[in-house]
């Protein structure tokens, strides 16, 4: 077990005279000191605009937004830094590449998993595609041997786990069938970068998208990894520092990854991501990984051991979130009733309407859980649940 609750100063606080009890960061983690101070140090002593001035600001500030992209590069095994594109987060780098390949989209298919958020939903509607979900059984196994590839499908895109369930998707033999296909794969890893090693190169996907916000890093950036095999990928977004030449009758665009970066991005987001890179690195992904699935599995035992509580999911792989709902409670007055206690968890659909439907529910109370997170948290998260239902008996 890692003990990292020191690092992470809003862990000290109290909610309602109560112990901060802080299960909810599939929805956004909380920032190590380090992550905190790194933006605070940008915005007092570093800021300036990258890639357009020559003055020392400029030049300091494109120099730590570049290494920030470097740590990524090699956070993930990228084969070299230009395949990763800052974004806004995960929403954004899918909404990109959506628009990016809206031609080849419109009125063909997308093949995605019955488990998908919406981010990975609406942006390929918006393109005109067509929906397509593998199957999956009533444990909420996605059935890889079920897929079906047709000449109309043109992207596979599917989450490597899934923020209401923790299951954890095998992205790598999915990804190996769609290239017999010679059908490009996108993966949203904004569930899963956060708690178990990737290599992009391992998976050989085209496109991997992740938010720094679920990692440790500030809000409002993200990364987009886009492999070198779509180089020549038309830019989604255009503006200033993303050109080489302009006229008024044509443009000529920069190579990637500036290509796709059209004007001033999070600096300060990037800069926090790197150093929440740094972070978990030094920490290792390996002891993170073991640490919270001691964690996980501790807290999903106890819920499964729970009268009247119906957990939801149950496949080979999980990491991440669990979600479950209390018999004659409602999800939202259970979550009312933990707050109270100081217990942070989420309620509702967690944006993944689909998903519910086929769960014949309409929302879940939902716990999530990182590397800060300990077995006292999942005590903690029972007793809630026995105090909602005693308030409800």
């Amino acid at each position: 077990m890692i003990d990292v609750r020191k690092d992470f100063p809003i862990l000290e606080k109290e909610v309602y005279g109560k112990r901060l009890v802080y299960l909810d960061s599939a929805a956004t983690t909380q920032k190590p000191s380090c992550v905190i101070n790194a933006i605070s140090e940008f915005y007092r002593s570093g800021n300036s605009n990258i890639h357009r001035g020559v003055h020392y600001l400029s030049e300091v500030s494109s120099e730590r937004y570049e290494k920030a992209r470097e740590k990524v590069s090699d956070f993930i095994g990228a084969r070299n830094s230009s395949e990763v594109v800052f974004t806004a987060g995960t929403t954004d780098s899918i909404n990109q590449v959506a628009c990016s390949l809206r031609p080849v989209l419109a009125g063909n298919e997308v093949l995605i998993t019955g488990v998908e958020h919406h981010s990975n939903i609406v942006p390929w509607q918006m393109a005109g595609a067509t929906l397509k979900a593998i199957q999956m059984d009533d444990d909420c196994n996605v059935l890889i041997d079920s897929m079906e590839i047709t000449d109309r499908t043109k992207l596979v895109a599917i989450n490597h786990a899934s923020n209401v369930l923790g299951s954890v998707n095998d992205i790598k033999e999915i990804t190996e069938i769609a290239k017999d296909h010679d059908v490009p794969v996108l993966v949203d890893a904004a569930q899963s970068v956060q708690h178990v090693p990737i290599d992009v190169k391992d998976v050989d996907c085209d496109f991997l998208a992740f938010s720094g916000h679920k990692m440790y890093a500030g809000t409002g950036v993200g990364v987009l990894y886009v492999s070198e095999r779509f180089n020549d990928l038309l830019p989604a977004r255009g503006g200033g520092g993303m050109v080489d030449k302009v006229t008024l009758e044509k443009t000529t665009y920069l190579d990637p990854p500036q290509r796709y970066e059209a004007g001033t991005p999070n600096i300060a987001g990037a800069i926090s991501m790197g150093v929440a890179v740094d972070y978990v690195q030094n920490i290792g992904m390996d002891k993170i990984k073991e640490h919270e699935h001691e964690v996980y599995s501790y807290a999903r035992e106890r819920l499964l051991e729970m009268d009247g509580v119906t957990v939801y999911g149950n496949t080979d792989e999980m990491c991440g979130a669990i979600s479950f709902n209390i018999e004659g409670v409602h999800h939202y007055d259970a979550g009312l009733i933990m707050d109270k206690m100081g217990i942070a968890v989420r309620t509702g659909h967690h944006c993944a309407q689909p998903l519910m439907r086929s769960l014949g529910i309409e929302g879940t109370v939902r716990a999530s859980f990182a590397l800060y997170s300990t077995k006292e948290d999942a005590d903690m998260l029972v007793e809630g649940i026995e105090k909602v239902r005693v308030l409800h008996a």
